[in-house]
């Protein structure tokens, strides 16, 4: 026996949305006071500000178990009976990486801002 054949099932609103939005090609709105190279500007900045925040996590991810590797007595020191190495990296770690994210933010809002 045959296996019935797969319809899909569209809204008749979609269907016009999908038709009209091909048909009619895209067009780019600006606002009339819009500055294309001041824009530029504020995107190569914000794009060179998540590079270096990129870095500096990276550096950071990796300097962490090397530093725990270099140091093994890190893993004898316990907190709460927690040992030190694994609270550098369950703990230690996140509010790091929260407060690289609203540095990152701040500044990429005062770039675009700056424009």
């Amino acid at each position: 026996m045959s296996r019935p054949r797969r319809v899909a099932v569209v809204s008749p609103q979609t269907r016009l949305a999908l038709a009209r939005r091909s048909a009619s090609g895209r067009q780019l709105v600006l606002p009339p006071d819009f500055d294309a190279p001041a824009a530029r500007r504020a995107y190569l900045r914000q794009r060179r500000l998540v590079g270096v925040t990129l870095l500096a996590l990276a550096a950071l991810l990796l300097a962490l178990p090397l530093l725990i590797a270099t140091m093994p007595q890190l893993g004898t020191i316990r907190l709460a009976g927690i040992p030190l190495s694994w609270l550098l990296v369950g703990v230690f770690l996140y509010p790091l990486l929260l407060l690289a994210a609203v540095a990152l933010l701040r500044r990429a809002e005062r770039a675009e801002r700056t424009r």
